[in-house]
């Protein structure tokens, strides 16, 4: 299991169901078609994972990676995401540095951090963008946890590959920003959600996220 943590929150609990993936402008579509543009259906499983493989990949070749402040009032948790192939890993850590940076940027209340055009592109980014200027508005952010899992690569092309996973949110609750007080409780009994999402290799090597999806209590996430 890996662990991140981050600084004073994520986000809103209700905001923080659609935060890590509706940044893009995916459809919130309750468990509609995961279908994204330029993605066919057909899906290969990476291989299971090895008993003698390490815990997180050892990250050598790549300079120039952001350092991400996630502080420690809030915890990102990542579970059995890594399998051994090199290039599923690679994908797989890019997609949580994603992950990563969307929360560094809400919980600095800092749009402009390095890691957040690092992980994400094209129209994610732009509507990642949007996303948090409206949660700076609100004012509010959280603290707590989320746990990610059930995390499947499937590489579509070179340079193009996808990502389905699952997000708990059960344990985040709201927070006010400037304060530190607690908003609301966390909402305990909340399903998890499930997200795909499209990443494109860049000329630096680095599998960045270019759109997703959420879908809402998805039955791959019970």
């Amino acid at each position: 299991m890996t662990r991140r943590r981050t600084r004073t929150a994520l986000i809103a609990a209700s905001a923080a169901t659609a935060l890590l993936l509706t940044a893009c402008g995916g459809s919130d579509s309750g468990g509609g078609s995961d279908d994204i543009p330029g993605v066919d259906e057909t899906t290969d499983e990476p291989a299971a994972p090895e008993d003698d493989v390490d815990e997180e990949p050892v990250d050598e070749g790549r300079e120039g990676r952001p350092e991400i402040d996630l502080g420690s009032d809030y915890e990102n948790i990542y579970e059995d995401e890594f399998t051994g192939d090199p290039v599923v890993d690679e994908i797989l850590l890019d997609n949580q540095g994603f992950q990563d940076a969307v929360a560094e940027a809400i919980v600095s209340y800092d749009n402009e951090r390095p890691s957040l055009r690092y992980y994400i592109a094209d129209q994610a980014l732009y509507n990642t963008l949007d996303l948090l200027d409206n949660v700076y508005q609100t004012g509010h952010t959280s603290a707590g946890s989320a746990r990610y899992f059930n995390r499947s690569v499937t590489l579509r092309e070179e340079g193009i590959a996808t990502i389905s996973f699952c997000r708990d949110f059960s344990r985040i609750y709201t927070t006010d920003f400037e304060t530190g007080e607690t908003v609301e409780e966390a909402e305990a009994d909340s399903a998890p959600s499930r997200y795909v999402a499209r990443m494109q290799q860049n000329d630096e090597g680095v599998w960045q996220t270019v759109e997703y999806e959420l879908f809402r209590e998805d039955a791959e996430c019970q």
